[in-house]
This record gives structure tokens, sequence and C-alpha cells, in this order.
């Protein structure tokens, strides 16, 4: 099958075909006379293996790697489990990473937050649209609920404009 319908059963671009192939991840396909590649039916399998892999997370790297390893001991279970689990634990090590940027992040937003109360005096201000009047609060109390309002606690009291 020539290049676009392989690709286009796959749902992928023939650029990306080309490029797997000139990186050795699918075997070079015979050409026609025509010089047209012609790729056999088992194209179709590596490439959805590849698909897959790239899916999970797999860079081409690991997946030829992979590749690798199964041309010489053969595909196996227990080797594809392993591969599977380790990319879980590198996920869940992104996880935390994530979880500590946000808190890092919130904390920063929550310092500034802070530091824009304390250099500005409360004042009336309104929302888009008007639906939002701000009371106007003695200093000490609109410092307190601002810095409560830093952790997710109400910041103002307010009230609707008609």
């Amino acid at each position: 099958m020539r290049i676009g319908e392989l690709a286009k059963r796959l749902g992928v671009a023939t650029s990306k075909l080309r490029f797997l192939e000139a990186h050795g991840l699918i075997r070079p396909a015979r050409r026609l006379a025509s010089g047209y590649r012609d790729y056999d039916d088992s194209a179709i399998e590596t490439l959805q293996i590849i698909l897959q892999a790239q899916s999970f997370g797999f860079t081409l790297e690991e997946i030829s790697r992979s590749f690798v390893e199964t041309r010489q001991h053969g595909l196996r279970c227990d080797y594809i489990i392993k591969l599977l689990t380790d990319k879980l634990q590198e996920l869940d090590r992104h996880i935390e990473q994530t979880r500590t940027l946000r808190a890092r992040l919130a904390g920063a937003v929550a310092e500034f937050e802070a530091r824009r109360v304390h250099n500005q005096r409360p004042d009336v201000r309104t929302r888009q649209h008007g639906l939002l009047k701000e009371e106007r609060l003695p200093a000490a109390n609109a410092r307190v609920l601002q810095t409560a309002g830093a952790v997710g606690k109400p910041l103002k009291r307010a009230q609707r404009l008609p």
C-alpha cells in the first residue's frame, strides 16, 4: 500500500511516516517502479504500536530501544509490564512535581496579594458591569480580611448594586 493510504488508515501525516522510516522505527518500504513507497501489512501493526506507545508518553528513543529489546529477546509480557510500570512511576513523579509547583505558585499569589493590600489603602471599587461594589472598610479590618482572603476566605463585605 502506498504511503498516502497508510497515513490515511492510521490518521497520521505522510511526513510522520517518512520521519519514522528515516529514524529506523519502521522498515524502509520497498519502492515501486514509479518510485512510490509500498508498505506491507506489517507496517500497520508496527505503526499502531508506535502510535499507542507515543500516546502513553513514550519518546521515540524509548520506543526504538524497546524494539531492539524485543527483536533480541522476543515480545514478553513481563518486559511490557516493566516498561509501563516505569512510565507510570515517571508520570507520578511529574504529577508530584506539578503539585509542588502549583503550591509554590499559589503561595506567591497569596504573598503578592498581601503586599498589594498593604501598599494600597482600601477603596471603593466596582467590578465590570457594576455587578459588585465593595464597601470601604476601616484600614485594620481590611488588612485582616484581605490576609484571610489570601487563603481562600472572603476578602471584603460586598453589596449588590441595582
